[in-house]
């Protein structure tokens, strides 16, 4: 288990001098606790679908920032296709009454994934092996049979590549590659390749590979986001090549929603306070962070009372509710919580810690048991 872990580069020292997996802890999670996070999760996802699907039907994706008009069809065309999100992480802090509230919908190809599925349950089981866990201890970790069993169902064709952002190591060729075996147990052989290399058969329709060859489907670790910035954006209406995650993903991963559902169920037990900037009423009866709609983790995020940052743009007001604070053997760590789903479905947990309240691409990974 070491020698994978160190090979993959998580032993390593990051800035801070200490490596992003955590191997001498672990979060006990009682099972009565990991249930109401799962449930929450499903039902937040389900008024998400409400939310989309009344902002596709009569609503103005203006708040989205939807620029493209080619982009603006791929997401109309495949929620009627109901295509499917793949896979997401719903990060969550907990409110003073003890329940599970999301800071976060990382729902379009959120890195972690390979750490959170096979890499933490290997841990599991060598520490199993080792008499280090209890009689009856478990793991709140169905990833790998989840997508499993959704690849062959996403009907990607005979010709398939998953492309990720470059680079032949970090964190998202680790995740391609994760991907990449999956599909091979499935059945579906895939070839990775950079997005950058990925182009367009204007004959064809269809997107092509690094080789050129003609691709049926596309699993993209590579944001909606940027990708309708891109040359090809305006073609991928007409295009025959399936793309997933879904393309209404992009509404799904942009943090404006979150204020869309705070106006759709005010007040519901799983959701902090939410508005975009400019709607924001006079006393918001709690202090609020600032978050850019469109930024990536942890990046641009302000505490209360703190000057604002604009720099990655329009931004979401939120309630303050930092994640719970615990004392570690290297000091004093704030612990997120996340779930994932497949498929739109709650698929297995994981946890990240911090020295700071927020969470960002320093924050290390720590396994977890599930216990009671």
């Amino acid at each position: 288990m070491r020698r994978r872990l160190d090979r993959l580069g998580l032993l390593a020292p990051a800035e801070g001098g200490a490596p992003y997996w955590v191997g001498d802890a672990a979060y006990a999670v009682p099972r009565a606790t990991a249930e109401r996070l799962l449930q929450t999760a499903a039902a937040l996802h389900a008024l998400c679908l409400e939310a989309i699907g009344a902002l596709l039907r009569d609503g103005d994706p203006a708040p989205f920032g939807l620029v493209s008009p080619g982009m603006r069809q791929a997401v109309l065309q495949s929620w009627q296709a109901q295509d499917s999100p793949l896979y997401g992480r719903m990060d969550f802090s907990f409110s003073a009454a003890g329940e599970p509230v999301l800071l976060d919908y990382e729902a379009d190809g959120p890195l972690g994934l390979a750490e959170a599925s096979y890499l933490q349950w290997e841990w599991f089981e060598a520490a199993r092996a080792a008499s280090l866990t209890a009689r009856g201890d478990d793991q709140e970790n169905l990833l790998y049979e989840k997508l499993l069993a959704l690849l062959p169902r996403l009907g990607l064709g005979p010709s398939f590549a998953i492309a990720h952002g470059g680079g032949t190591g970090g964190a998202e060729r680790t995740d391609a590659e994760y991907l990449a075996s999956l599909a091979g147990e499935a059945g579906l052989p895939a070839r990775l390749c950079e997005i950058g290399a990925v182009g367009w058969d204007r004959a064809a329709l269809c997107f092509t590979d690094d080789q050129d060859q003609p691709l049926t489907g596309l699993l993209k670790l590579y944001p909606w986001l940027w990708m309708e910035q891109e040359p090809h954006a305006e073609a991928l209406p007409q295009s025959r090549t399936r793309i997933l995650p879904a393309a209404w993903t992009r509404l799904l991963a942009d943090k404006a929603l979150l204020a869309r559902l705070w106006r759709q169920a005010p007040g519901h037990p799983g959701l902090l306070p939410a508005w975009l900037e400019e709607e924001v009423p006079a006393d918001p009866g709690m202090a609020l962070v600032a978050k850019p709609c469109h930024g990536d983790d942890g990046e641009g995020v302000t505490r209360p009372n703190k000057p604002l940052d604009y720099r990655h743009g329009r931004l979401l007001r939120q309630g303050w509710c930092p994640p719970p604070r615990f004392e570690s053997g290297q000091g004093p760590v704030h612990a997120g919580v996340s779930v994932w789903l497949v498929g739109g479905e709650p698929a297995g947990l994981s946890f990240r810690e911090s020295r700071s309240w927020r969470s960002d691409a320093e924050a290390r990974f720590v396994p977890h048991i599930l216990r009671g």
